[in-house]
């Protein structure tokens, strides 16, 4: 099924820049090369991580293509094509649909505050231009306006070419909720602090930006999971917590790509208007990067 095939731990992939803002297209293959070499079973293509907002559609197109050719098939590629304008939705989706994605995702439209109805087509809308390759709502209210639950989003979650909800909330309860009704669908978890108790709550999947670092930390955590090891799943889960506190306080985007830079792969900073890492901020992701964890 495509759904099993979909139960992974996705990197929520930086896109590497030069100074000059331009994207770095060896630099990304060599990160996700890296990537791969860590555990990483996927990459979620453009976005939040790698600014998918702050990026043309031309070179959203060329950053999944690149993706695509470097994995070769060995892991799925989601690619995020969501912005405002459905037009420009399905232009993003009909090229992830013929270069090859496993999947797409979508935020739904902001800044306008949409009705329900209207953002359920907008969804409908790229399904019906779109309706080979399957699709996962991205709900992540804190940047959009906009919560999807049981409740709102039963409409779409009924649609067979949605296949699951990537959930970037806190609210662990309308996780469960949405689990419990939808045993079928993905539930993919998006906070990376949150990983071992988004798995109780019925996670069958994550797209992590501290993947990008610390993949190995997730595969941890996942199989102590499932095994019922639960002491070791805690201490795991603190171990990448210790590690999210740390870059979120020096700034999350920024200090992960900065983190990926020590680590060999020179990924910039973010464009503007993201501030460039202060110097605090370098010196707490060097201590962090260069912090030894126990896998158990």
């Amino acid at each position: 099924m495509v759904i099993d095939r979909l139960k992974r731990i996705y990197s929520a992939l930086l896109v590497p820049f030069y100074t000059d803002e331009s994207v770095n297209y060896d630099a990304l293959r060599r990160l996700v090369q890296m990537q791969l070499a860590d555990g990483v079973e996927g990459f979620y293509c453009c976005g939040s991580s790698g600014e998918g907002l702050l990026l043309t559609l031309e070179e959203r197109q060329k950053i999944v293509q690149t993706v695509l050719d470097e994995v070769n098939g060995r892991v799925p590629v989601i690619a995020h094509t969501g912005t405002i304008r459905t037009a420009d939705v399905i232009t993003l989706a009909k090229h992830a649909c013929a270069a090859g994605c496993a999947a797409i995702s979508m935020i739904p439209p902001y800044y306008y505050r949409f009705t329900m109805d209207e953002i359920c087509g907008y969804y409908e809308d790229v399904i019906a231009a779109v309706p080979e390759i399957p699709v996962i709502l991205y709900n992540i209210p804190q940047f959009t306006g906009v919560e999807f639950s049981k409740q709102n989003a039963g409409r779409l979650l009924d649609n067979p070419n949605i296949v699951g909800i990537k959930h970037t909330s806190n609210n662990l309860y309308s996780m469960e909720r949405m689990s419990t009704a939808y045993p079928d669908k993905l539930i993919i978890n998006g906070f990376d602090e949150q990983y071992l108790s988004a798995l109780s709550a019925g996670a069958n999947a994550t797209v992590s930006t501290t993947a990008n670092l610390f993949a190995p930390l997730f595969v941890a955590i996942r199989r102590a999971f499932v095994e019922r090891r639960m002491e070791d799943a805690r201490d795991l889960q603190r171990q990448l917590n210790d590690r999210v506190e740390a870059l979120i306080a020096a700034s999350i985007f920024p200090a992960t790509k900065y983190g990926c830079t020590l680590r060999g792969v020179d990924c910039g900073s973010c464009r503007r208007p993201f501030a460039p890492l202060k110097e605090d901020g370098r010196i707490i992701v060097e201590r962090t990067v260069s912090a030894p964890y126990d896998l158990g």
